[in-house]
């Protein structure tokens, strides 16, 4: 094949009509010449080290609600005795069974509400309380009460002894998994990509040979979400949720994993890898 290659110039790129296309490109410095091996774009990349490296953010998300601040429970309040005050009047005798649990509760609930005035309480209206008196004859047997709702805590046990493996913690948060590498290191789940491997799927493999195959997870996309660099190498991260399962560690790759909150994250990693990463992480 004939052409014009450009020589290079010690000072500037001039067009050389001496010069073809090879297997070598010739290169003349005025004060030194050297060979540079050509490679053209069909040339296999076997035996080449890629420096791009794929990673998971796993995460699982919040299971119950955050507590309401103070703001919110008075918003909440507000709304709840207006629905009450233009509603109206309920059909106490048709939903509830004289004498019944249902009925008390109803009864002392409506109280609380009547009680409320969110305006100038000089033109409070007066209002009768909806509770009457109970016949004998209207009572009901224990047995046929209402079981009592128990509401149980946020607190879950993990939450009390500290593990940090558990998923049933911090119910109300976001949970990052994290590992720690060969070298000590704590970071996301990640690996290298290897030959004819596309991105998404050297995540897949990285996170089942780092943490086991054991956990249902649904990945959102192809394409990374976000990037940390270290040296020459650049990881790229696929967002996943996990739906089922739990991590288990292989200890030729990973010695341990967490799951843990962004705050946590921050106080575990790295200053520098968290710099990388915070802005992946939710603050939910």
């Amino acid at each position: 094949m004939n052409g014009t290659l450009l020589a290079l110039d010690a000072h500037c790129l001039q067009p050389s009509p001496d010069l073809t296309y090879s297997d070598t490109i010739q290169i003349q410095p005025e004060f030194k010449s050297r060979r540079v091996a050509a490679r053209g774009f069909n040339t296999s990349t076997v035996g080449y080290e890629s420096s791009v490296r794929a990673g998971v953010l796993l995460q699982r998300d919040p299971i119950v609600t955050q507590p309401a601040g103070k703001f919110e429970e008075a918003t909440d309040r507000y709304f709840d005795w207006l629905q009450f005050t233009s509603a109206d009047r309920f059909p106490r005798d048709f939903f509830f069974k004289k004498g019944s649990t249902a009925e008390s509760k109803w009864m002392e609930q409506e109280d609380i509400r009547a009680s409320e005035w969110f305006f100038d309480a000089a033109s409070k209206p007066v209002v009768k309380s909806v509770k009457r008196v109970i016949h004998e004859d209207d009572m009901i047997e224990k047995s046929e009460a209402s079981k009592p709702i128990v509401i149980h805590s946020r607190e879950t046990e993990a939450d009390t002894t500290g593990n940090e493996q558990s998923l049933e913690r911090k119910l109300d948060r976001t949970l990052y998994l994290v590992v720690k590498d060969a070298q000590g290191e704590w970071m996301l789940p990640q690996g290298k990509v290897n030959d004819e491997e596309l991105l998404h799927e050297a995540a897949r493999r990285n996170l089942k040979e780092m943490c086991g195959g054991k956990m249902s997870v649904w990945m959102v996309g192809n394409g990374p979400v976000g990037h940390s660099k270290s040296g020459e190498a650049s990881t790229f991260y696929i967002k996943g949720h996990i739906l089922a399962g739990q991590a288990k560690a292989n200890e030729e790759l990973a010695s341990e994993f967490k799951w843990i909150t962004r705050e946590e994250v921050e106080k575990t990693v790295s200053a520098e890898y968290w710099l990388a990463v915070k802005d992946m992480l939710s603050t939910i």
